[in-house]
């Protein structure tokens, strides 16, 4: 009987392949149970803590990551341990639950450093009610609490506002949907977020603006046209009370549309 060479060699090619095939795999599997081995073996060295943004936001620091990790904030107490003891996900969930953190990022590595990466929340308005209860308004649109250790240098909506802080919670209210609107306005503009001091809420659920520089009150009235109402003060800034003086107005009406009704200090 004659053999086919050609179909032989096909043959042992196909052998030699699946063989190649089942010892990497082999090896891959001895490899993974080795490292997996390893890594059930580490300890705890390090504690890296990372909070972003890294600007004057002070809401959340090592000492309060370590505290919210653990209760007694005893960090010394986590060095030594097994890396796969930690539990990180229960780590990143307490983090997160934290009303000042918006994001959370646990993980180790295989030198034994526990790293915690911190996004803070940022707030862009301050509510102070008539009780004296308040609340921050954040960039996401949500309620944050104040803070006991830090206070953000944003504007501060003051008046006629009556929803309360029940937890991290979206906004419910007109008023605090119009504020939000407004403060998010002025957080994207450089100059603006420098001029706008205070937003006072009239009874007419009306937005009062009262700015660092100058002795006058933007009447504001609703957010409808809201850019074109700034880009009518910025001319009226530029054109009017740079020339006149910035006390010469006791208000500067924009509510009405296409012009700037200005009343005179006596």
């Amino acid at each position: 009987m004659k053999i086919d060479k050609q179909k032989l060699l096909s043959q042992l090619k196909k052998i030699g392949i699946i063989t190649l095939w089942i010892l990497m795999l082999g090896g891959l599997i001895v490899s993974l149970a080795f490292v997996n081995k390893q890594e059930n073996e580490i300890t705890c060295s390090k504690i890296l803590v990372s909070i972003k943004p890294k600007n004057e936001l002070l809401f959340v620091d090592r000492e309060i990551v370590i505290k919210t990790i653990r209760d007694d904030g005893n960090e010394k107490l986590i060095l030594g341990k097994k890396t796969s003891s930690l539990n990180v996900p229960r780590l990143e969930k307490k983090l997160i639950d934290n009303k000042m953190i918006f994001g959370a990022q646990v993980f180790t590595d295989m030198n034994g450093v526990l790293n915690i990466n911190i996004t803070q929340r940022e707030p862009i308005l301050r509510i102070l009610k008539g009780d004296g209860t308040g609340f921050y308004i954040d960039r996401n649109g949500l309620k944050m609490p104040l803070s006991d250790r830090f206070t953000a240098r944003v504007p501060v909506a003051t008046g006629n506002i009556f929803e309360g802080y029940f937890g991290s919670d979206s906004l419910q209210s007109f008023v605090c949907n119009e504020l939000f609107k407004i403060a998010t306005y002025v957080d994207k503009d450089a100059f603006w977020k420098a001029q706008i001091e205070q937003i006072f809420v009239t009874t007419e659920s009306e937005l009062v603006l009262i700015p660092k520089v100058g002795e006058h009150e933007i009447i504001f009235g609703n957010t409808n046209n809201m850019d074109e109402k700034f880009t009518k003060l910025m001319l009226f800034y530029k054109e009017g009370l740079s020339r006149m003086g910035w006390n010469k107005y006791k208000s500067i009406n924009l509510s009405y549309k296409g012009q700037v009704v200005c009343v005179k200090r006596k």
